[in-house]
């Protein structure tokens, strides 16, 4: 076991990853290393963003997870595109366009009001 697990683990895999292949748990994975003398790896953090993530959802992500992506890649809106406010002690938004909201490029930037006139005029649109 000990030797599957050392080539398993020198493939790149972590030792969780090598647990769940030879059915044990990490600490068993980890106490065969220590008790051979194997020296492990440092551990490092991997690339856990978007869909490097295990729980990476895509479009079936729910309306608060897209929300986070939109503001990771957008950032915080500063100005409004309607009106052209940009004073400093309102409040921006990211307003959607046409309902896909996994759609990264179809949001625009919108002053509170102007969002709410916005979102009023869809909802007599689509009545």
């Amino acid at each position: 076991m000990i030797k599957k697990a050392i080539q398993l683990y020198e493939k790149g895999m972590t030792q969780s990853e090598v647990a769940a292949k030879l059915e044990t748990t990490q600490k068993v994975i980890w106490r065969l290393f220590k008790n051979a003398g194997y020296k492990c790896r440092v551990a490092k953090k991997r690339n856990q963003f978007g869909e490097n993530n295990s729980s990476w959802k895509g479009d079936r992500a729910g309306y608060k997870a897209l929300h986070y992506r939109l503001y990771k890649a957008r950032g915080r809106p500063q100005k409004c595109e309607v009106c052209g406010c940009s004073k400093r002690n309102r409040r921006y938004q990211w307003a959607n366009l046409t309902g896909k909201l996994s759609d990264l490029n179809d949001y625009k930037r919108m002053c509170e009001s102007c969002h709410a006139k916005y979102d009023k005029k869809i909802k007599n649109i689509t009545k």
